[in-house]
């Protein structure tokens, strides 16, 4: 089943042809959805996605430059642009080097105000029971979302 996050990253990517693949990961650098080029590895990616998007912050933050809006990397072939998704989300996206930038980081932006929409609007479990999840141990997914929950 595809996550609403999955579903923007391939929206994105469909509506903007000179985007070849989309990420998104947390500040972590864990890989939360993707859409990837074959033989990209995810892990890889997500890690040095969010650690140049750190820099990014450091960097503006040292010359009292603002908050980080996007980073973009420009190759021969492709750049890839990184910008953030709400407090912990980062959506990094693999471009055409001959895209316009102008329409791709429109494209990105508003893309990142959707996940960042939904990345907030997600649960975390620990905010509910704490850190100390041992009471739900023994518990299957099934037993905490029940029987209609995992049919669909």
């Amino acid at each position: 089943m595809e996550t609403q996050v999955e579903t923007i990253l391939k929206n994105l990517i469909r509506k903007t042809p000179h985007i070849k693949a989309a990420a998104v990961i947390n500040v972590e650098g864990i890989s939360l959805a993707s859409a990837l080029e074959q033989g990209t590895n995810e892990e890889s990616f997500g890690a040095m996605a969010a650690a140049l998007l750190g820099l990014g912050e450091n960097v503006l933050e040292e010359i009292k430059g603002g908050v980080l809006r996007e980073i973009y990397i420009k190759g021969e072939d492709k750049m890839v642009v990184i910008a953030g998704a709400g407090q912990e989300g980062v959506l990094a996206v693999s471009v055409m080097s001959e895209a316009p930038l102008g329409l791709i980081l429109v494209e990105v932006r508003k893309a990142a105000t959707e996940i960042s929409k939904v990345i907030s609007a997600q649960v975390d479990v620990s905010e509910i029971f704490g850190t100390d999840l041992s009471l739900l141990e023994g518990f299957s997914f099934t037993d905490l979302i029940g029987e209609e929950g995992a049919e669909k």
